[in-house]
C-alpha cells in the first residue's frame, strides 16, 4: 500500500507532514477553542432556576382560580337548594288550594305563641 490514511490526510488539506502545531492555527478555517477558567465555588452566588419564579407564580394563580371556582360552585349549589326548597313548598301550597282544603298556609310551630 502506498501510505497510511494518517499520511495522506494532511496532503489533502494542503499541509505538509512537517507542519508545526503553531502553523496549523494560521489557517482561517480552523477555530481554536480555549478552555474557560474555572471559578471557585465561593465566588459565585447560588444557581437559581430561572423557571422557578414562573412556576411559583403559575401555581399561586392556579390555586387562586381553584379557590374562586370552589366558591362559585358552592354559591350555585346553595342557590339551587334554596330554589328547590321554595318551589317544593309553593307547589304543595298550590296542590292544597286546588284540592279545596282549608288552612293550606304552613304554620311555623316554633313561632307560635305558647299559652
Amino acid at each position: 500500500m502506498v501510505g497510511s490514511i494518517a499520511e495522506r490526510v494532511p496532503m489533502k488539506m494542503g499541509l505538509s507532514r512537517n507542519a508545526s502545531a503553531a502553523r496549523r492555527f494560521d489557517d482561517p478555517r480552523i477555530i481554536e477553542f480555549k478552555p474557560r477558567p474555572r471559578r471557585s465555588r465561593g465566588s459565585g452566588g447560588p444557581i437559581i432556576d430561572p423557571l422557578l419564579k414562573f412556576e411559583t407564580e403559575e401555581y399561586r394563580l392556579r390555586m387562586q382560580q381553584n379557590l374562586l371556582a370552589i366558591t362559585v360552585l358552592a354559591l350555585i349549589l346553595a342557590t339551587g337548594l334554596w330554589l328547590f326548597h321554595e318551589l317544593t313548598r309553593s307547589s304543595r301550597t298550590l296542590l292544597c288550594l286546588e284540592a279545596d282544603h282549608v288552612n293550606c298556609a304552613v304554620v311555623d310551630q316554633r313561632r307560635a305563641v305558647k299559652d
